[in-house]
């Protein structure tokens, strides 16, 4: 949307173009709340092994079951022990997923090789499924199949030696219709294997759905016009894990993002807000692990957060900071953080910050962050863009100490009186309606201008609202 008009009148048409866009932006997520999806996760920590799990994710709406055998139950099996689940040449398969568990069959007269089915059952029912199988080896084959009741409506199938599969390895499965309300783990006779890190989507419904970010980004290096160059919003990715287990940084692909909310492109650096258990997050990655990227990269990256007393933390290291490739700066509960990143062809980097709240503004920039003009900020990356949960993408130009700016429009601060997302001069006009009264015998009486709680709009009122129109808010 642009409006054209002669620089006299450019402010209030520049008001009613952002008040268009937020009413439809404002409609939009309220449809958003019924389409977006929100994630789940399942990863089957805690339990001892040969636990037998059945309803204990009811809470989330999942139900497990064998296929075929209504007389027993899938079991928890541990990594590194040969008990259950994986028998290696050297006695046992350690590798999972995720962390020490997978779910696996019961053994048949101790015998590990003679598979069952697993199932698992969906209400209410979810759009998406992904998970891993451990250890598709020898002559062994895996089938998943999804279904809305009695019809089948996706599946797929892995055997060994086909691309990801082998002794020990995470055989990543994913499948996807407008409902599934089942589906069954079809493995062959003679087979070892565990089942990790599930994680489904279903519509979200209720609070927290379709959590509206705007973002804009100057015209140029220090130009400080967001207010003029605003290039859409974002609707948060709603989740109920963490921002660790939403980004799933060596789940099971080494030293990179396993998410499932997105699949990276090769020289593309991502930026995505997630609304996780750790709070509303900030999450960007670069370039991607699978297939290889052929050159790698590096970037260098500056996060400034502005209105948020409370700060952020940082949830997310990829790689952790102990790694020499992966430095970074910035304490919990900080508004400043800094990273510098450089990966190989085999992998991604990147960050997430967790617990935006209240009016929080973050500006986020590709900038020189090591002193060191001899190490490139951007290197191996040729478009940077940030996605949306209701399938938006945004490109973002990817240029060295150009600013984006990313803001929530849940909250308002108290200088913009007319609540229309920016500090201008509206709300000078609103403020000089109340320009020295005396004494605010309540705060209504003086529209909520007393910004300086001393029961008057004076001089001190005038600033603070000067400084938040001089900031750009």
């Amino acid at each position: 949307m642009k409006c054209l008009r002669s620089r006299k009148t450019v402010r209030f048409t520049r008001f009613h173009c952002f008040i268009a866009v937020f009413c439809i932006a404002m409609i939009s997520s309220q449809c958003l709340a019924d389409t977006v999806p929100r994630l789940y996760l399942i990863d089957f920590e805690s339990y001892p092994e040969q636990t037998e799990i059945s309803d204990q994710y009811t809470a989330i709406g999942a139900v497990f079951s064998l296929a075929d055998n209504p007389e027993a139950l899938p079991v928890i099996a541990t990594k590194g022990s040969p008990a259950i689940g994986h028998i290696g040449p050297g006695g046992d398969d350690v590798p999972m997923a995720s962390g020490d568990n997978g779910l696996t069959d019961p053994l048949v007269d101790d015998y590990l090789g003679t598979g069952q089915d697993i199932a698992i059952d969906f209400d209410p029912f979810i759009t998406s499924i992904r998970l891993y199988v451990v250890d598709i080896d020898g002559g062994e084959s895996v089938t998943i199949r999804a279904y809305n009741g009695t019809t089948q409506v996706d599946s797929m199938t892995k055997s060994a030696g086909n691309t990801g599969t082998g002794n020990g390895v995470s055989t990543e499965f994913f499948l996807s219709a407008d409902a599934i309300t089942r589906i069954v783990i079809d493995v062959t006779t003679q087979i070892g294997f565990s089942v990790d890190f599930i994680t489904f989507t279903r519509p979200c419904e209720g609070d927290g759905c379709g959590r509206l970010i705007e973002i804009s980004q100057e015209s140029a290096p220090d130009a400080d016009d967001f207010k003029d160059n605003v290039l859409g919003f974002l609707v948060a990715y709603p989740s109920i894990s963490s921002a660790a287990n939403f980004y799933a940084y060596n789940v099971p692909e080494g030293d990179s993002w396993n998410g499932q909310s997105l699949t990276p492109i090769a020289d593309r650096s991502h930026l995505m807000i997630a609304d996780t258990t750790d709070g509303l997050t900030l999450v960007v990655t670069h370039d991607r692990a699978i297939p290889d990227d052929p050159d790698g990269g590096k970037a260098e990256m500056k996060f400034r957060l502005e209105n948020d007393p409370d700060g952020v933390t940082r949830t997310v290291e990829d790689d952790p900071a102990s790694m020499e490739e992966g430095p970074y700066t910035g304490n919990p509960g900080g508004s400043l953080f800094t990273t510098q990143h450089h990966w190989s062809p085999c992998c991604t980097d990147g960050i997430a910050l967790s617990g935006l709240d209240g009016p929080w503004v973050m500006f986020v920039e590709f900038t020189d962050t090591d002193n060191d003009p001899q190490t490139p900020t951007i290197q191996g990356m040729n478009e940077w863009v940030a996605y949306s949960a209701d399938g938006t993408l945004i490109p973002l130009a990817l240029e060295e100490d150009r600013r984006v700016r990313i803001r929530s429009l849940e909250f308002f601060l108290p200088q913009d009186l007319n609540q229309d997302g920016f500090v201008d001069l509206f709300d000078f006009a609103l403020f000089a309606i109340h320009w020295l009264e005396t004494p605010c015998v309540e705060p209504s009486l003086c529209g909520n201008t007393d910004f300086v709680p001393d029961g008057e709009v004076n001089l001190l009122d005038l600033r603070t609202l000067l400084e938040i129109w001089l900031s750009g808010y």
